[in-house]
């Protein structure tokens, strides 16, 4: 379960990593916040295959700093929001935080 939870945290901060190289050249803070968001994702996909006693509180930040990038992101940079997109992420967000909690017990 730790496996596959780290696999889902390094694929999501992938993805954000795509959305900042996406953006970088329209709006620099949102490519920003995009790559804070990948890299608390890595540190906390660090953290869960190392004994670190606070990985459930690094991956929520991840998993919350990702899904408010992709919102800032779809409101100032593409300028609409789709709201079952985001939706799906949230979901995406809850299940890898859900599984993760599974692995940890």
């Amino acid at each position: 379960m730790l496996v596959l939870t780290f696999l889902l945290t390094a694929i999501y901060a992938f993805t954000n990593v795509f959305g900042a190289w996406a953006v970088i050249r329209r709006k620099s803070y949102v490519a920003a916040l995009f790559m804070l968001a990948a890299v608390v994702l890595v540190v906390a996909a660090a953290a869960l295959i190392s004994a670190i006693p606070f990985t459930r509180v690094l991956l929520a930040m991840g998993l919350l700093l990702a899904s408010l990038a992709s919102y800032v992101n779809a409101r100032i940079v593409i300028g609409k929001v789709f709201w079952r997109n985001h939706f799906i992420r949230a979901l995406v967000a809850v299940m890898i935080y859900l599984i993760a909690l599974a692995a940890l017990r």
